[in-house]
C-alpha cells in the first residue's frame, strides 16, 4: 500500500485563553462536528484534557495520507484557521502524519 492510500491521523491542541474555555469548547464542538461530514474523514472528536481544563484536543483519523493533504490545502480549514484571531486561543499546537505521508522514496 502506498502512503498515499494508507490512513492518516491528526491532532490539534488548542490552549484556551484565561477565563475563555468554556467558549471554546463551544467554537470547537461546532468545528469537528463540520470535519466529520468532509470526504476522507472516517472519524473526528474534541476532548479536554484530563489535567488542564484550559486545553481541548481535536483527533481525526483520515481515510488516507491522500485525503488528509487534501484537506490540508483548503483556505478554510474548517475554521482552525480562526483560531489564532479570536481572543479565546493563546496557543496552538499541531501534529499530523504528514511526514509520514510524504517521505521521498515511499512512493
Amino acid at each position: 500500500m502506498t502512503p498515499e492510500n494508507q490512513e492518516a491521523s491528526n491532532t490539534v491542541r488548542i490552549y484556551a485563553a484565561h477565563g475563555r474555555s468554556q467558549e471554546l469548547g463551544e467554537y470547537l464542538n461546532t468545528v469537528v462536528s463540520n470535519l466529520q461530514r468532509l470526504p476522507g474523514c472516517q472519524h473526528s472528536a474534541l476532548s479536554q484534557d484530563e489535567n488542564d481544563s484550559d486545553v481541548w484536543v481535536i483527533s481525526v483519523q483520515w481515510k488516507s495520507c491522500q485525503a488528509m493533504s487534501e484537506h490540508f490545502a483548503k483556505p478554510s480549514n474548517e475554521n482552525l484557521n480562526g483560531l489564532l484571531t479570536n481572543r479565546f486561543v493563546r496557543q496552538v499546537a499541531f501534529e499530523s502524519d504528514i511526514e509520514r505521508c510524504s517521505l521521498p522514496g515511499t512512493r
